[in-house]
């Protein structure tokens, strides 16, 4: 379901970018489409896929845990990767945006299988070695759909290949169920991934980071307005302390790009 997601979503937005150009219609180079299929490998198939499978054994809370630590992840790889060492304002945030989530997340199962929590943290290397990768190759106009078919073609083949088609029950889905696949197609996958494969393109990798930890502040809200579930002294507390990284973050970041502009004239 994960791979025929990235498919479905990828096509579409492959159509909608070919019907809707201006200039001359050309189709990718090679060269761009084997960047594109490194890059989908990473995170599509690696990044959300290892997620998908794992967070059918491992609770929510515990696996918000694992993966909010993917940015400092793509900070140390990109350090590492870019011979740069990371401010003293990122690594503050880095350290303040961790501990928000924690406190975000709440009561933590202690149970769960070490086997999947282990794959969680396998998808976060994934997805932060695929966003560090994606720098400095050009956005293309058809990236991002080729990115979703590619990784959706192999999570396709990966899910055949582990026998998940015997499970598949079409009667047995139901209508919540297509509900929430069209929005994961549309707001997922065409909107927030396509936005994501822009930005990390072009914006520092400390500032793309905050993403995951935005996420779970923006998952607090939602469930505020559409569950009405309650917010807590610690949800506050957490959700300021996410807030205060992301300051922090960006203002290391942008002293950062600042002092390389410098540099260079």
């Amino acid at each position: 379901m994960t791979g025929c997601r990235w498919v479905v979503a990828g096509c579409l937005l492959f159509a909608i970018q070919w019907l809707t150009r201006k200039r001359t219609r050309e189709l990718p180079r090679r060269a761009e489409v084997g960047r594109a299929a490194l890059t989908a490998v990473l995170l599509i198939v690696g990044g959300n896929g290892l997620l998908c499978v794992a967070e059918q054994h491992v609770e929510s809370g515990t696996a918000a845990l694992i993966i909010a630590g993917t940015p400092i992840w793509m900070v140390s790889i990109d350090s590492i990767f870019g011979r740069k060492a990371p401010t003293g304002s990122v690594i503050a945030g880095l350290l303040v945006g961790t501990a928000g989530t924690i406190v975000l997340v709440g009561n933590l199962s202690r149970g769960g299988d070490a086997l999947f929590a282990f794959l969680i943290l396998l998808a976060s290397l994934s997805w932060a070695l695929g966003s560090v990768y994606a720098r400095g190759k050009p956005h293309r106009t058809f990236t991002a759909s080729l990115e979703m078919l590619v990784g959706g073609a192999v999570s396709i083949a990966v899910g055949l290949a582990a026998g998940e088609w015997s499970h598949l029950k079409i009667a047995a889905i139901s209508p919540a169920s297509l509900w929430g696949m069209l929005w994961l197609i549309t707001a997922g996958a065409m909107l927030g991934y396509s936005a994501y494969a822009y930005a990390v393109r072009t914006l520092p990798t400390a500032t793309v980071a905050t993403y995951a930890y935005v996420n779970p502040v923006v998952a607090v809200v939602l469930g505020t307005l559409i569950l009405r579930e309650r917010i807590s002294g610690m949800l506050l507390a957490g959700g300021a302390a996410i807030v205060l990284s992301v300051v922090l973050i960006l203002a290391g970041s942008r002293r950062t790009s600042e002092e390389l502009a410098v540099s260079e004239n």
